[in-house]
This record gives structure tokens, C-alpha cells and sequence, in this order.
């Protein structure tokens, strides 16, 4: 059982997503974070000291959350439409698409790094073959690619999600092909 202040934490970080999805980082201050979940804003700095840590803590933690439910999925293409499905059902794929267009690639850092290369490892441990590692690479940015095309479609969610995984399905059948 988790204690009251990783509750707190928890929820921060919820609230966190859900606003950071919508807004870019720039956009979101403490102070809405701290009005939509009912909190002071010297809570949010209790757990967190800036903002930025703030954000980089609530994108670690969706991406956390997308490779527990992956990393037990063994075949390639049920390990894909997850992937697609948590995508365009979380506010993960905002908060990057935020943080990848705002980011000041000066800085040469990737909060999420880790995550990124444990998603492509688990990709590659499913691809397998000679060139796993470029094929993983290849599928991870073909995929985010078809989120992007699709996600602001006008069309209701499970028609897209059915759509890109129709697409995905057959890249992957014809990587199979390939390896």
C-alpha cells in the first residue's frame, strides 16, 4: 500500500500529464497544476524543485507505464498495437511531441533516454535476426510517424487506431520478409 505522500506524488504527476498534453511546457505553470488538483503549489515543490523537473518526472513515469504493460507481450505485432493503443490513449505521445519541438537541443540531454532504449531493446529482442537493432529503429520512428499522420484526424479513435495497426501489420509482415 502506498503512502499518502505517494499518493500526493502520484496525483501531482497525473494532473501533471493531463495538462502538460494539452499545453506545452512553457504554457503549464505550477500554479495550474496546482489549482487542477486541488493542491498548494509548495506541494508540487515538496516532491519536485522546478518545473522542468516536473515535467521530466511526469514523461519518465508514462513511459515507465508503457513498458511495464509491453514487456510482457510476446509476439511482435500484439506488442505493436499496444503500443499504437496506449498512444493514442494516454498523454504520453503529446507530451513528447511537446518536448521534441520545444526542446533546446544545446542542452544534449533526453529525459526519457532510458526509456527510449529499453522500448528499442525490447522492439529488437522481438525483431531479432542480423539487423534487429536498425529495424527496431526503423519500426520505433515508422509507428511514431503513423501517430502523427493520424491522430488528429477527424475520424473516432478505434477507426485510426484499426487503421495504423492495419499499416503496421503489414510493415511488419513485410520486415518479416526481410529478416
Amino acid at each position: 500500500m502506498r503512502t499518502k505522500g505517494e499518493r500526493s506524488k502520484q496525483h501531482i504527476l497525473e494532473v501533471a500529464s493531463m495538462l502538460f498534453s494539452k499545453n506545452s511546457f512553457k504554457n503549464v505553470t505550477i500554479r495550474q497544476i496546482a489549482k487542477e488538483a486541488g493542491i498548494s503549489p509548495s506541494l508540487i515543490y515538496k516532491y519536485f524543485h522546478t518545473q522542468e523537473d516536473l515535467y521530466y518526472a511526469a514523461l519518465q513515469s508514462a513511459c515507465q507505464d508503457l513498458l511495464e504493460r509491453l514487456k510482457t507481450i510476446d509476439r511482435l505485432e500484439d506488442f505493436v498495437h499496444e503500443y499504437l493503443r496506449y498512444m493514442f490513449s494516454s498523454a504520453l505521445f503529446e507530451m513528447m511531441s511537446y518536448f521534441s519541438l520545444e526542446h533546446d537541443s544545446s542542452k544534449n540531454f533526453i529525459p526519457i533516454s532510458n526509456e527510449i532504449n529499453k522500448f528499442l531493446q525490447l522492439l529488437e529482442e522481438k525483431i531479432s535476426g542480423p539487423n534487429a537493432k536498425i529495424e527496431a529503429q526503423l519500426l520505433f520512428s515508422t509507428l511514431n510517424g503513423l501517430i502523427i499522420s493520424y491522430k488528429k484526424v477527424p475520424r473516432d479513435t478505434e477507426a485510426k487506431i484499426a487503421t495504423i495497426q492495419k499499416l503496421a501489420d503489414y510493415y511488419i509482415a513485410n520486415l518479416k520478409n526481410r529478416i
